[in-house]
């Protein structure tokens, strides 16, 4: 859903819609018994985020696929695209369709006077049936209705203030703190335990949150790459770097394991040995005194 409010947020003029997203280094959990443990990403409060940071509030509306269109229409009248969440099982275009049933976020903006719908899709990423790539298509409304159980959708609409955002190292001093209160509450514990017994489910759920994790601090290294060089310690940077590096093995190492469960096959160890490997490296960098943000 990150990639389609990004493209609203362009749309609307912001000028690094990469930075809205990326300043942020959190571990946190859904509020939920799911066991499991998924995190909380995108973010719980990113709509708030991305009212102080950009001035635009995303504002959600659920409407039944048999009006949704009349609903866009007024939407894309005023000159603004809309941001919509289906399940990718029915949307043609990804490799998910007809085989996998997930939350996916989607831009519409256009819609013809022959009933179809103009999808733009900045999604991209790798699956089992194929790799799924940033893409603009034509469907028709009838082909779309299935996708929208729901009707959820949003647009941005104006807050008229935005905060002025924290220099880097404030930032990166309030990730930090936010890391070590996680590993403090056993955050980390709880999501590494809960995944240990890597049967389908914990491994289905593990493939999908070390790809959640994986892109969440892709983001964030580059982020903390692009800063001036008096603005953050580069032994702090280089550090997070291979975190980020870990978070992908344990992401490929999760998905090679789930592959061979599926296949009726035991799963390697190298998946938790992967996932304890990064959550340890991450609370050691939050814990460690002297990382250049004290």
């Amino acid at each position: 859903m990150s990639d389609a409010l990004a493209v609203l947020l362009a749309a609307r003029g912001v000028p690094d819609v990469g930075d809205v997203f990326a300043r942020d280094w959190r571990f946190d959990l859904r509020d939920t018994p799911a066991d499991p443990a998924q995190v909380a990403l995108p973010a719980d409060d990113q709509d708030d985020r991305l009212a102080r940071r950009t001035g635009w509030r995303p504002r959600w509306t659920v409407t039944d696929p048999a009006t949704a269109a009349g609903s866009w229409r007024a939407a894309l009248q005023g000159g603004t695209p809309v941001a919509v969440v289906g399940d990718a099982y029915h949307l043609p275009w990804l490799p998910y369709h007809g085989r996998e049933h997930m939350e996916h976020g989607f831009v519409v903006d256009g819609l013809g006077t022959d009933g179809t719908v103009h999808v733009v899709d900045p999604y991209e990423n790798a699956t089992e049936w194929g790799r799924a790539a940033p893409t603009a298509t034509r469907v028709s409304l009838d082909t779309l209705a299935p996708a929208l159980p729901g009707g959820r959708w949003a647009v941005l609409v104006p807050t008229g203030t935005t905060s002025t955002p924290r220099a880097p190292r404030a930032q990166i001093a309030a990730n930090v703190a936010a890391v070590r209160r996680a590993a403090d509450n056993g955050a980390y514990e709880r999501f590494v335990d809960g995944h240990a017994p890597a049967g389908r489910a914990e491994l289905e759920n593990l493939t999908l949150q070390t790809w959640l994790l994986a892109r969440d601090r892709s983001l964030h290294a580059r982020w903390l790459a692009d800063l001036p060089a008096d603005a953050v310690d580069a032994g702090f940077v280089a550090r997070f770097a291979d975190i980020e590096r870990g978070w992908r093995r344990a992401m490929e190492s999760a998905y090679v394991a789930l592959r061979r469960v599926r296949g009726g096959r035991r799963a390697p160890g190298a998946a938790l040995d992967a996932l304890r490997s990064v959550t340890a490296a991450e609370v050691e960098l939050a814990r460690a005194p002297g990382n250049g943000q004290e």
